[in-house]
């Protein structure tokens, strides 16, 4: 009896340590599947982010690779991509012609040598081939080292916020490095906005009359071609000036004129009259010829016929439908060129930096643009204060835009020489109680919240004086996305990434 209950507890006994070796193989399997070890690459096009299982010589592991243009963050589609896994002068490679879904590829790797080495992306895009490199990549010995190593390879930060890359896909967002750049003293400013001078055309009318909107309403901003009609002024019932007046007075000129130049040269040919008498004849003549030859172009029996005298906008219009104008009496201005004046007031207590002006950034609807993005330049910078505002006057000249108006105005960050200073753009940060943060990447898909001091601002960057290094990558459009996904969406930042 005994000797019988002894062989079931060795039954037993044997039976429970196959059930626990089974479940030990089973959770072995479910580790390798679980951990998975990030790895990121960039060239000037694109970047690469790898889901990688833990490499072990002669395991297969998965690799899920995300390419992503740098010029829009969207996903890349291409026809071939490439990996290759080398490790001294050992090396494996896999071609994926099928993408799993737009933007991410599935690779399995067999290393066949252990030791650290590196992976290389290669695809066709923008019309050439990339290569992207990605150093430090290890591989173990065998597979049961790889999952219980790996894990020391996977970020550990707390309270880490996951947005996937098929989130940031789908929305407007970007990442880039802090840059070291020269950045003194920002002016910010309130500025006028003017045509320039030398674009500006005044169209006046050469005769009195009446205006008549005769071809439609013509409003500040409208675009006119060279030639086109404009107003009709009409002198009914006006005795001088009108357009009936000035033509009948100025072809009689004409014809008088002519009779007198012909008559001239016949007595010329006779010498009864000098040649000076018969030349100042036909210059008379050719004076009459000309003025009539101008006023048939434009005045008829309706009237006389303003025309735009250039292609270009409509910047102001003095007059209304149906008003009465005198002879040489402006009726409306163009802009003819595409130049405007930005006039900025500074205070006097700049002067000393305003002779150091390196850029300005000038308010253009809900962007803030560079001189040269505006094709613009510094006209002067004052020397002397206005009396009217005891300011300094800094102007300059930029392209006409259709979100500057003139007549309006706009901001003006005024840039002078400075230090080196780290710099990002203002979209990185966001704000809270007056405490800036930025959302600094560990990996593509896993972000710190992070705090940072900040200095001066032009409107468009913003110097960073303490919390970041320029080695580290921030988010710099759709931060206020990555902050929302936080309040739903901390992870434990030893999960791994499923597709």
């Amino acid at each position: 009896m005994m000797k019988n209950l002894c062989i079931l507890l060795s039954l037993l006994f044997l039976a429970n340590a196959c059930v626990n070796h089974s479940h030990s193989e089973d959770e072995h399997e479910h580790d390798h599947e679980s951990v998975m070890i990030p790895y990121t690459g960039y060239n000037d096009d694109v970047e690469v982010f790898i889901d990688a299982q833990p490499l072990g010589k002669d395991g297969v592991s998965t690799l899920l690779v995300h390419l992503t243009s740098l010029k829009d963050f969207k996903p890349i589609s291409t026809d071939q991509v490439i990996v290759k896994l080398v490790v001294g002068s050992q090396g494996v490679k896999q071609t994926q012609d099928k993408a799993n879904s737009v933007g991410i590829y599935q690779f399995d790797l067999k290393p066949v040598e252990s030791g650290h080495g590196y992976l290389l992306v290669e695809l066709e895009y923008e019309g050439r081939n990339q290569q992207i490199k990605i150093d430090n990549v290890k591989v173990y010995p065998d597979v049961h080292d790889a999952i219980h190593e790996a894990e020391e390879e996977v970020p550990h930060v707390a309270g880490a916020i996951s947005f996937t890359k098929e989130k940031s896909w789908k929305v407007d967002f970007a990442t880039a490095n802090p840059v070291f750049k020269e950045f003194g003293t920002v002016i910010k400013t309130t500025a006028s906005v003017d045509v320039s001078p030398i674009d500006g055309v005044v169209v006046s009318a050469k005769t009195s009359g009446f205006v008549n909107f005769s071809n439609g309403i013509i409003s500040v901003g409208k675009e006119l071609k060279k030639g086109e009609r404009v107003f009709l002024v009409k002198g009914d019932g006006i005795s001088d000036n009108n357009a009936e007046v000035m033509l009948k007075k100025a072809k009689a000129e004409l014809e008088l004129s002519k009779a007198e130049f012909d008559r001239d040269k016949l007595l010329a040919e006779k010498q009864i009259v000098s040649n000076k008498e018969m030349l100042e004849t036909q210059a008379r003549y050719q004076k009459a010829q000309s003025e009539y030859n101008n006023l048939i172009k434009t005045i008829t029996e309706e009237g006389e016929i303003i025309m735009a005298p250039v292609s270009g906008y409509v910047n102001e219009v003095f007059v209304n439908n149906g008003e009465f104008v005198q002879a040489g009496s402006p009726v409306f201005s163009m802009v003819e060129n595409q130049r405007l004046m930005i006039t900025s007031m500074v205070s006097q207590r700049y002067l000393k930096e305003l002779q150091g002006i390196s850029d300005a950034y000038i308010e253009v609807g809900d962007q803030f643009l560079t001189l040269a993005e505006l094709n613009g330049e510094i006209l002067s910078v004052g020397k002397s204060i206005s009396q009217s505002n005891h300011l300094l006057p800094v102007i300059f000249e930029v392209d006409l835009h259709n979100e500057l108006l003139s007549g309006g105005f706009t901001n003006v960050y005024i840039k002078t020489k400075g230090e080196e200073s780290l710099i990002i753009p203002e979209t990185a940060l966001t704000e809270e109680q007056s405490v800036f943060f930025v959302y600094v990447q560990i990996t593509p898909e896993l972000f710190e919240k992070r705090q940072v001091k900040v200095g001066a601002s032009d409107g468009r960057y913003r110097a960073i004086t303490e919390g970041l290094k320029d080695e580290e990558r921030v988010v710099t459009k759709g931060a206020v996305l990555v902050k929302l996904a936080a309040v739903s969406n901390s992870i434990d930042p030893h999960a791994g990434h499923v597709h």
